[in-house]
């Protein structure tokens, strides 16, 4: 899997400046949804690796509806690939929110992730049956480091992590945002592009939590981001408005062969945060449950 996200990245980076660009369909906000020579390309190469290497096991790509299925004879083990993530930003020529990930699945769990920054060429992965959690230079292959978090940074020394402007968010949601009168976080940030690079900056400390908007997930996005997020020791929250009292609520993300639908904005943050997020929420009212 890092061979071939090694592989995907110079691919990619090859044809930055070269790719044909080809409109696919319409997003869900009626954005044009675009796909690359330099997609269709990277899928190509993981699809030969894969069937090469593992011939029985499954296989879901963003591109070309690709879905091939497991024949192992006493497992469930397929893969999801998204050869480019965050194709609006290559196509801007951007320098960052350019990623390409793969994830391996045994029925539902995660159980091996690599998610490559095509720009930088860090790859964050882990082995299966491994409790090692790596961030991986390829440029500089002999520095590698243990991704940990540090359970001491509390969140009002940290930001918290947008992929979308603020009053696109639901109220509930903004009530956590806000530095004033309590604030939760420091401040915020926004970022675009590969939501797996967004999820990044969380496994590695940048920032100290995410919110997500809800929307429609693909297993290709959301599979390697349950992986590695869970992986490290974050949990999910649903932001759930209510007449009463808007409140946090476990949500349980399961990878899946298939899209789905998240209703809520969804709160990702380190277990070690919990007491933090807790008492927060008894002084603004904020109903949370664990």
């Amino acid at each position: 899997m890092r061979d071939g996200v090694e592989r995907a990245i110079r691919l990619i980076r090859n044809k930055r400046f070269t790719f044909e660009l080809t409109q696919k369909g319409t997003r869900q906000d009626g954005r044009p949804d675009w796909v690359t020579n330099a997609d269709v390309e990277a899928q190509e190469m993981y699809t030969r690796l894969l069937r090469g290497r593992f011939p029985h096991f499954g296989i879901v790509g963003e591109e070309a509806e690709l879905h091939v299925k497991c024949t192992h004879p006493t497992e469930n083990f397929w893969f999801s690939v998204d050869p480019l993530d965050g194709t609006s930003a290559y196509k801007r020529a951007q320098s960052h929110g350019i990623a390409t990930m793969i994830a391996l699945m045994r029925d539902h769990e995660v159980i091996a992730v690599a998610v490559g920054d095509v720009m930088t060429g860090e790859i964050y992965y882990y082995r299966p049956e491994s409790d090692k959690t790596h961030r991986l230079d390829i440029h500089q292959h002999e520095y590698e480091q243990r991704l940990v978090i540090y359970p001491e940074r509390t969140l009002k020394d940290q930001h918290v992590l947008l992929r979308d402007p603020v009053e696109l968010h639901s109220d509930a949601a903004r009530r956590l945002i806000q530095i004033q009168p309590h604030k939760l976080f420091h401040s915020h940030e926004i970022t675009g592009g590969s939501i797996g690079l967004s999820m990044a900056r969380l496994w590695k400390g940048e920032v100290g939590a995410t919110i997500l908007r809800p929307g429609i997930q693909h297993p290709w996005d959301i599979c390697p981001v349950i992986g590695m997020t869970k992986r490290l020791g974050f949990k999910f929250f649903s932001i759930i408005p209510d007449a009463s009292s808007d409140k946090l609520s476990p949500v349980f993300l399961t990878p899946v062969s298939y899209s789905f639908p998240i209703v809520y904005d969804t709160l990702v943050i380190h277990e070690s945060r919990i007491a933090e997020v807790e008492s927060w929420c008894k002084k603004e009212g904020l109903l949370f449950n664990q």
